[in-house]
């Protein structure tokens, strides 16, 4: 079988439709197999001298997407704030944000975009790019993400009141990194790891910075790193709110050393559970004055006064009765499949032998993790009302969103370096692409659209490179816009619409 790939040009009254299709020869008889739609007639400003039906094609290449990036990060200046390699290290993060993959498989997915032209860089090879990661040493990093920062709170005028902090991880498979540590952890996967830590802005989920640990450093300990960043930001007299495993009284007391009011949760060891058991009990917890309800879910929140190590602050029992029932239901789940599996002698899951003695359930440990089930314990330097604590503690769901995002779209934890100043340069990347998109997000937040479906609609759009035969000259022209591409490229920016 023989193939060849083409755009076909098919006349409907008025208009020129472009389609790219395949021929195949299958035992000498051509068949034709549409590709994709490329649009309907051309625009733009310049005009073709002979008609477009006998107009000569010579490619089409991907553009949607990455005019809708682009425009973000030529608004904030990002090549400049990058310095020498600046369009290289954009053209790596662009790539990530539309098709995430090894630097060697995104220069062949270069060639198919409009890439060179957005950038202005003539030619993106595989060499050009490991170069442009050279020389990350952590300190370049922290430099440029202090001035990415400035430049965002200047350009889209933010004043940001609150901040997140959580860590994630990324495993590697190999010894070779020199940065990977194992977590002196039994519950841990047995694989050397690194430790992420990221700051995002409590509003828009925005990052502001990131950094990078050896995996064998505990959560709380990124803390102080992560303070010093902060000041070193200017950012002060704002709140900063945490998760539970980056607590501790140092940490607490430092943040507001430094001007920072802090909410953090506190993990349920049994002083908290001893000081919260009677009240979570009591006949009017789940009375409606102690309702707080956080879009669908609904929570009883009781303010007590409470005094952390040496540090007072107030103390904030919660319960989600939702989460409660959902935890308890999968529970029985786990434990029915388990009980199934030790009938046929095979291994369960670690953390659920403590509920089952024998063959059968034990009874009083799941009624003792029951009490618990759904509760939250939330530490605040500040006597702010259970009204405000809810949304400013469980709304941190913006960096898990983040971590997500890195890991899942972006592939952060698809590692495919050992050197250390390479493993950060990949991170750096992947931030910088969550920050672009995090970005399209808050242009985006008065539509109905965000980054990841605008990114799918903006596909679609394409530009074409024309020959005219008559003439000989060359040039480019895009397809023209739907109606949703269209308000989405208005809300990026209004000058990428011609009126």
């Amino acid at each position: 079988m023989y193939t060849m790939t083409f755009i076909r040009k098919i006349k409907r009254g008025k208009y020129i439709y472009l389609a790219e299709v395949e021929n195949n020869w299958e035992n000498g008889k051509v068949k034709q197999k549409h590709i994709r739609y490329v649009g309907k007639e051309l625009d733009g400003e310049r005009k073709l001298s002979g008609s477009i039906e006998r107009a000569k094609i010579d490619k089409v290449s991907i553009y949607g997407p990455l005019l809708m990036i682009d425009s973000v990060a030529k608004e904030l200046g990002l090549s400049e704030l990058l310095g020498k390699n600046g369009e290289y290290l954009l053209s790596l993060a662009y790539g990530h944000c539309v098709d995430p993959n090894s630097v060697k498989k995104l220069t062949d997915w270069f060639e198919r975009t409009d890439i060179h032209s957005l950038l202005e860089i003539p030619d993106v090879t595989y060499k050009k790019l490991l170069e442009s990661l050279e020389g990350f040493d952590g300190e370049y990093g922290h430099f440029v993400q202090e001035k990415i920062f400035k430049r965002i709170q200047e350009r889209l005028n933010l004043k940001e009141e609150g901040y997140f902090y959580d860590v994630t991880n990324a495993y590697f498979y190999g010894l070779k990194c020199s940065i990977a540590k194992k977590k002196k952890k039994p519950k841990s996967m047995n694989l050397p790891q690194i430790e992420i830590g990221l700051a995002v802005t409590k509003e828009y989920g925005i990052p502001i910075f990131h950094k990078v640990f050896e995996g064998n450093i505990h959560d709380s300990k990124t803390l102080q790193d992560i303070l010093l960043m902060f000041k070193e930001h200017k950012i002060e007299n704002a709140t900063i709110v945490w998760d539970r495993g980056v607590t501790s009284e140092i940490n607490i007391k430092e943040a507001c050393d430094i001007g920072f009011n802090v909410i953090c949760g506190l993990a349920l060891n049994n002083n908290i559970k001893n000081t919260i058991e009677e009240i979570i009990f009591s006949s009017d917890f789940n009375s409606i004055k102690h309702r707080v309800r956080l879009k669908n879910a609904v929570f009883y929140v009781k303010k007590i006064q409470y005094k952390y190590g040496n540090l007072k602050g107030y103390l904030y029992i919660c319960l989600n009765e939702k989460e409660k029932h959902d935890i308890k239901e999968r529970r029985y789940d786990q434990l029915n499949s388990a009980l199934k599996l030790l009938s046929n002698n095979k291994p369960i899951k670690d953390g659920l032998n403590k509920y089952i003695r024998g063959k059968y359930l034990n009874y009083k440990e799941i009624e003792n993790a029951e009490k618990f089930d759904g509760v939250s314990a939330i530490f605040s330097t500040n006597n702010i009302s259970p009204k405000e604590v809810v949304p400013a503690y469980f709304e941190k769901d913006r960096v898990e969103k983040a971590f997500r995002t890195l890991k899942g779209l972006l592939e952060m934890d698809k590692i495919r370096f050992w050197l250390k100043d390479k493993v950060k340069a990949h991170i750096f990347i992947c931030y910088l692409s969550y920050l672009l998109l995090s970005i399209i997000d808050y242009k985006l937040r008065n539509t109905e659209f965000n980054s990841a479906n605008a990114l799918e609609i903006m596909e679609s759009i394409y530009k074409v490179h024309i020959t005219d035969p008559i003439t000989r000259n060359t040039f480019s022209k895009t397809v023209t816009y739907t109606k949703k591409q269209e308000i989405i490229l208005k809300a990026i920016n209004k000058n990428l619409i011609k009126t």
